[in-house]
């Protein structure tokens, strides 16, 4: 599967989009039938400035996607109005 960034991004803390520097590693994990209330997630690692150590968001996929498709409905809107 592949992410958009520009939408991993928007999920970061305030104070990591002013210091982020790079995406390592971006996972979707799987959901488990036999673990209750288990959800199908993306685990994004990245880098922010002056720090060394990796640092992880968990972002539900059921909410990636609702983002994926608002940012399509805006293009597609905004090629409608001003096409």
């Amino acid at each position: 599967m592949e992410f958009d960034y520009d939408i991993l991004f928007d999920f970061l803390s305030e104070e990591d989009k002013k210091s982020f520097m790079v995406w390592d590693n971006v996972e979707l994990t799987q959901k488990y039938s036999s673990i209750p209330d288990s959800i199908q997630a993306i685990v994004a690692t990245y880098r922010v400035r002056y720090v060394f150590d990796e640092e992880r968001i968990i972002i539900p996929l059921d909410e990636y996607e609702l983002r994926v498709k608002e940012k399509q409905r805006e293009e597609k809107l905004n090629k409608i109005l001003w096409s």
